[in-house]
């Protein structure tokens, strides 16, 4: 009989003048009350989950969402507040998706590594919800410094008709 294992590790990353540096805050959803290693940080568990985006109209994979379920925060309070200030100071999301050894446990492959950007955040009784964006959507991200222009790419279209000729 064959068996799997996944582990879900999250790092906030904050800007620092043009780029971006990590935080101290890394996150693991495998080991229950200890921690991981991965790429020489160490991971603390966080209830956590994922969503995986198959929801979205036509599987665009534009958002994502980080759930805690709140009962099971004992410092929910903290929680809040490392997701507002992530919200406020535009902070990203590293996650990456790493297959295990079923007989260690030790990580075994990288199955996917994302990067979301942090968009808001809500509280209910049953969970607090991160919700993420794709750092390339220009619109929620209000990022276009620049616009396109036939100067950049040529020819534009005039109107949003499309004919078959």
């Amino acid at each position: 009989m064959s068996g799997y294992a996944f582990c879900n590790y999250v790092k906030f990353r904050k800007p620092s003048g043009s780029s971006y540096v990590d935080t101290s805050y890394y996150f693991q959803n495998f080991t229950i009350n200890g921690t991981r290693s991965r790429g020489g940080n160490t991971y603390t568990f966080a209830p956590f989950a994922l969503s995986t985006g198959g929801g979205e109209k036509g599987g665009d994979r534009s958002s994502n969402v980080l759930a805690i379920g709140a009962s099971a925060v004992a410092g929910s309070t903290i929680i809040l507040n490392l997701f507002k200030q992530a919200v406020e100071e535009r902070w990203l999301l590293v996650v990456e998706t790493v297959s295990l050894n079923v007989s260690s446990l030790a990580d075994d492959q990288l199955i996917s590594e994302e990067t979301w950007r942090v968009a808001s955040y809500d509280m209910d009784t049953t969970a607090i919800k991160l919700r993420l964006i794709s750092p390339l959507d220009a619109v929620q991200g209000q990022v276009p410094n620049r616009r396109i222009t036939e100067g950049l790419v040529g020819a534009l279209p005039t109107t949003g008709n499309i004919s078959i000729s």
